[in-house]
This record gives structure tokens, C-alpha cells and sequence, in this order.
């Protein structure tokens, strides 16, 4: 082993030379020694003194060797070249990544701005941009990517510094914008996260009623009580037939509510403004002011979108009130049990504001029992219960009523107090001749029944009215009060469950001048399964009608078929 080392230090013209530098003779001295060393360490107590020597010899012999030196030295610049080229591509990856990072940044900023816009628009708060929406850290420069990998094992580097994502200190705004409830079938155009916080909500709802109507007269001409021969028309037209643009909510507090109405109808080529406030003072007892419908007849009070038929029947046509400015309590004092009742200007709702005659005020009011559970609305089991329902109620009407037969109607709702042959009272002579009825009083009593149970359903309503008290002008009157009565039974199935409904239904109205009735039959085809969506198509058979409205298809004194096809919508 000297006699090597010796070897690899032997001078040329006595100067220190080394042959493969520094590093490699270092190397050459150490690492024989170390195997030396081991191997002396593995050996066995009371071995030959002469075996390590030998032992270390061999070793420095099989493995020191300067090629082998050589050898490892190529393998470990290898190996070092191959680190920086690592480290080069982890710098051409983290550049990358910070250009990525700085453009979701300038996304992020783009964020901030358009939720600031609708904080202000809403809210009407102006938010700090740059506390409303939480900013990332400052992300590395493209230009200035992370040091290579050789520098952070310097001695003397230091680990590097992150900022840590910050916690979002905005304010979210009060409101949830934007929505839909397909339960109550409304936009949802504002809703406060908190109604506690923020009590303010506003709904959108559109329900349109599509029809086309046919009418093939079966007679030409009909008499009146005045001795008129008027005319009876066939009947061919589309229409937009109601259209109602309806908003809703509360304000101030939950339970103050609002609706405002804007119903048109191609029918009259009119628009009329409909609305009122809910205060909800319990289950028991809410308090209303409007213009809404004045109780009477229980189809008159559920919705038109519920009707079995395109619309509602003739004895009801001819009966109900009318809608009227008035304030009105209802409520559910008991489980199942329901009220309504109202304070208005007229029974007919004809003479508004500066126009009303007289200062006379209406009453109406209604109440239901649905003793074996919800009922559900309208007569048609589209919930499909699996238990029987029924309903039961009465109605009643009075009021002392000026009468009209020139006065505008404002409403395409509106209907005028008929005789039962089809004359309005307020005709000159419809009474006698040479007689004009000014004023009369009004009671009306309808008592309603209904059931329904997997898809059938069986309902019915009987009207009494009676008229008198007149105050009128002209020859003597041979009538003190005028007594009508009528009725309508309609029964209905789904051969398809809440999707396809036949029904059928009856109703006549009679009195001392004349009576009429109607037959009819359709289908109703429910779009989507509820009452929302529905195309209807029935045909009735009518002989003398009594009753007179544009909105449902009724003329005075006609006999004939009425077909009737319709689409009903419900945003």
C-alpha cells in the first residue's frame, strides 16, 4: 500500500504533480483507507495480526484503482448534469405557471368588478372593490421565476416566502337575484338571504289563456221582455282571452303583503290595473285592501285557471258579483276551516270612483269546510288523493245596487243583472212598458259541495237571488221582487292519472221571465302534470242562454254549440 501511494505522489523534476486533480487524488488516498478500515473492523477477535494488512492490500487493489476512480467521478458529473437540467425544466414550468396565475388574476379583478356593480345596483351600498371579494397573493413574475435548484442548497439561502390566501372580509349582498319556485309556478325576481335582516321580496308571475271559439247558432232571432227580436250570431275567432301579468311579495315586514295586477283581454281590447295589501295578522286573521273579487259562488272564487271546463259555467255567469274597491278579512280560524269576508262599493263593481251613483255599499262573504283533509284547489283531483276529500260551503251576497244598462264596463269580468230569459233589468221597459229600474237590492245565497278521490271528482253549487225593492220610474209595477234559481253539477276523471281528464257537466238558471240551460263534455290534457299547464277542449250544447260575458263564451239569448279550444300557461 506505501509502495502505491508512493507510486501516485512520485515528483517529475522533483515538483508535486497530480494526475487527475485534486479531487481524484483525495479520493484515492481516502477511499482505500476507509475499506481498510472497514475491513479491519470485521475482523474476528485473536485473528492473525498479518490479515488486516493484507486485507486492506487487496482491497485498495480490486476496487482504488484510478480508472475506477475515474469512473465514478464521469458517473457523478453525470449525474450532476442531469440535476441542472431538472432544475432547468422546473424554471420553464414555474414561468409557465405564472403567466397562467397572472391571467386568472386579471379574471379575478374582472369578478370583483361585476359583483361590485351589482352590490351597488341592488344593495345600493358602494362597496370597496378590493375588501368586497377575496384577493389572492401576489403571484410570481414570469420574468422573475423561482431560483434553481443548486442555489437553495447554499449555505447561506433561506427558504422562500409565501403569502398565504387572504380570508374574505366582503359584505354579500342582502339578496338572492334571480330564481324560480316550482311549487307556487313564479319567478322569484328578488329574495332576501334573511327576511329578518332585509324583509323585502318581490315574485313575477304570468299566466296567459290562449282560446279559439266556434259558435254555430241553432236559431236566428231571439225576443227579449221588451218585445225586441234581436239577432243571434255564429261565432269563428282567436283570442288572448285574459292575460295576467301578476307581482307579488312583502315589504316592511313578511307579513305585510302585496299583489299587483295587470289584466288585458283581446276580447274588449282592455287593460285593467287589479291589485291589494295583505296584512297577516295569524292563521285566523288577515286583513285586506283592493280591488278583488266581492265572495258570492265558490267557482266564482277559485281562479279561472282551475275551471273543469275552458271557463266557468252559465248559471255562474249569470249569478256571481262581479269584482269591486273593498276591504276584506279572511283566514283559517280552525284546521280545514276557511272565510272570507268583505266590505265593498257594489255588487256589480261597475261604478267606480267619480262615477259611482249613490253611496250604497255591498257585503259578501264565503266559508268552506274541508272536513276530510285538503281539499286541494279547483273541482279536478289533479293530486290524485289516495284518501276521499270533500268540501263543503255557502255564500252569501247583499248590497243595494244602481243600475246601468249604458254604464262602461271597466272590467271584462263585468256582468249586468239579467232577467232569466237573458233582458237586463236596467232596460227601459224590461219590467213593463214605459218602466226604468234606477235602483234595486241584491241577496244571493249559493250553497256548494264537492269531492274527490283518485282521480274523480264530483262538484256541484245552487243558486237562489232575489231582487227587489225597486226604485224606479214610470208606469205602475206589477212585480215587487223577482225571484231566480239555478245549478250546475259537473263530474270529471283522469283516464290517465294528472295527465288526461274527461268531465261533463250541467247547468241551468230559471225564473218568472224564462230559464236556459247547457250541456257539455272534453278532455283536459295537463302539459306538465299540474294545474299550470293545460289544453282544454269541450263542446256544449246551449239552449237559451240567460247569462252574458265576453271572457266566457255566453251571449244572451243564443241557442246553439259552442266549441272551445284552449291552452292555458303559467310562468
Amino acid at each position: 500500500m506505501i509502495n502505491a501511494a508512493r507510486t501516485l505522489w512520485e515528483p517529475k523534476s522533483r515538483r508535486p504533480c497530480l494526475p487527475s486533480g485534486a479531487r481524484g487524488v483525495l479520493a484515492a488516498l481516502i477511499v482505500p483507507l476507509l475499506l481498510a478500515s472497514r475491513a479491519w473492523a470485521d475482523q474476528p477477535p485473536g485473528a492473525d495480526a498479518g490479515k488486516p494488512a493484507a486485507a486492506a492490500t487487496s482491497t485498495a487493489g480490486a476496487g482504488g484503482s484510478p480508472s475506477d476512480l475515474e469512473d465514478r467521478l464521469r458517473k457523478l458529473e453525470g449525474l450532476g448534469a442531469a440535476v441542472l437540467e431538472q432544475n432547468r425544466v422546473l424554471t420553464e414550468q414555474n414561468r409557465r405557471l405564472a403567466e397562467q396565475n397572472q391571467g386568472l388574476t386579471r379574471q379575478l379583478q374582472d369578478v370583483n368588478r361585476r359583483h361590485d356593480e351589482l352590490e351597488r345596483r341592488f344593495d345600493g351600498v358602494t362597496t370597496n372593490a378590493a375588501e368586497s371579494i377575496p384577493r389572492a397573493a401576489p403571484l410570481p413574475d414570469a420574468a422573475n421565476p423561482t431560483p434553481a435548484l443548486d442555489a437553495l442548497y447554499q449555505d447561506d439561502a433561506s427558504p422562500p416566502q409565501v403569502d398565504a390566501f387572504q380570508a374574505p372580509r366582503s359584505t354579500e349582498s342582502k339578496f338572492l337575484v334571480g330564481g324560480y319556485d316550482k311549487e307556487k309556478g313564479q319567478f322569484e325576481l328578488v329574495k332576501p338571504r334573511s327576511s329578518a335582516d332585509m324583509p323585502f321580496a318581490l315574485n313575477f308571475d304570468l299566466i296567459t289563456q290562449l282560446r279559439y271559439t266556434g259558435f254555430s247558432r241553432s236559431a236566428r232571432t231571439w225576443t227579449d221582455s221588451t218585445g225586441a227580436v234581436l239577432p243571434v250570431r255564429n261565432d269563428n275567432m282567436f283570442a288572448v282571452n285574459r292575460n295576467w301579468f301578476q307581482f307579488s311579495g312583502y315589504a316592511l315586514d313578511p307579513k305585510l303583503q302585496f299583489m299587483a295586477v295587470i289584466f288585458s283581454s283581446s276580447t274588449t281590447n282592455s287593460t285593467v290595473f287589479l291589485g291589494w295589501l295583505d296584512y297577516r295578522f295569524s292563521k285566523a286573521f288577515t286583513l285586506s285592501g283592493g280591488y278583488f273579487k266581492v265572495p258570492g259562488s265558490r267557482e266564482w272564487s277559485d281562479s279561472f285557471r282551475y275551471t273543469l271546463g275552458a271557463d266557468r259555467t252559465m248559471a255562474t255567469t249569470f249569478f256571481r258579483p262581479n269584482m269591486s274597491p273593498g276591504v276584506w278579512a279572511s283566514g283559517e280560524p280552525i284546521d280545514n276551516f276557511h272565510y272570507v269576508a268583505m266590505i265593498a262599493n257594489s255588487f256589480n263593481g261597475l261604478n267606480l270612483a267619480d262615477n259611482r251613483i249613490g253611496n250604497d255599499l255591498g257585503f259578501g262573504g264565503t266559508f268552506w269546510w274541508e272536513p276530510l283533509g285538503k281539499f286541494g284547489g279547483g273541482p279536478s283531483d289533479v293530486e290524485w288523493h289516495e284518501r276521499p276529500v270533500a268540501r263543503i260551503g255557502s255564500s252569501l251576497t247583499v248590497s243595494r245596487e244602481p243600475l246601468a244598462v249604458n254604464a262602461v264596463q271597466t272590467n271584462p269580468e263585468d256582468t249586468l243583472f239579467r232577467l232569466s230569459n237573458g233582458t237586463p233589468l236596467a232596460l227601459l221597459g224590461s219590467l213593463g212598458p214605459g218602466i226604468q229600474v234606477n235602483t234595486t237590492s241584491v241577496q244571493l245565497l249559493a250553497i256548494d259541495a264537492a269531492a274527490k278521490y283518485r282521480g274523480f271528482s264530483l262538484s256541484g253549487e245552487y243558486y237562489l237571488r232575489w231582487l227587489g225593492d225597486f226604485s224606479y220610474t214610470g208606469g205602475p209595477l206589477s212585480v215587487r221582487s223577482l225571484f231566480t234559481h239555478g245549478a250546475y253539477a259537473q263530474t270529471s276523471y283522469f283516464v290517465i292519472p294528472k295527465r288526461l281528464e274527461g268531465y261533463g257537466r250541467y247547468s241551468f238558471v230559471t225564473g218568472g221571465q224564462g230559464g236556459g240551460d247547457e250541456w257539455s263534455g272534453g278532455l283536459n290534457w295537463y302539459v306538465l302534470g299540474t294545474r299550470g299547464w293545460r289544453m282544454t277542449f269541450d263542446v256544449t250544447r246551449i239552449n237559451h242562454s240567460p247569462a252574458d260575458n265576453q271572457l266566457t263564451g255566453y251571449r244572451a239569448g243564443e241557442s246553439g254549440t259552442l266549441f272551445q279550444l284552449q291552452m292555458l300557461t303559467d310562468f
